[in-house]
């Protein structure tokens, strides 16, 4: 699996929250990405806050227009 490139806004992000970011940039919803890493959905839901927050975004939309305006996919 594939990690967001760490420029701009995604510089920030921890390993794990950047793993998490390409899986919600692929489409995936919570409940998804929490069986596939084999954690609770309360946990992914935390962790997308938290990037949100260091983003300065407040949706999967803009992470996906922020991802695009600085290249990262």
């Amino acid at each position: 699996m594939s990690k967001i490139k760490c420029i701009g806004s995604f510089s920030n992000l921890t390993d794990r929250e950047s793993e998490i970011a390409y899986l919600i940039l692929e489409g995936r919803k919570t409940n998804d990405i929490a069986y596939k890493l084999n954690v609770k959905s309360n946990t992914i839901s935390t962790l997308k806050k938290n990037i949100f927050n260091k983003v300065g975004i407040e949706s999967s939309i803009q992470l996906y227009k922020l991802a695009l305006e600085q290249g990262v996919i």
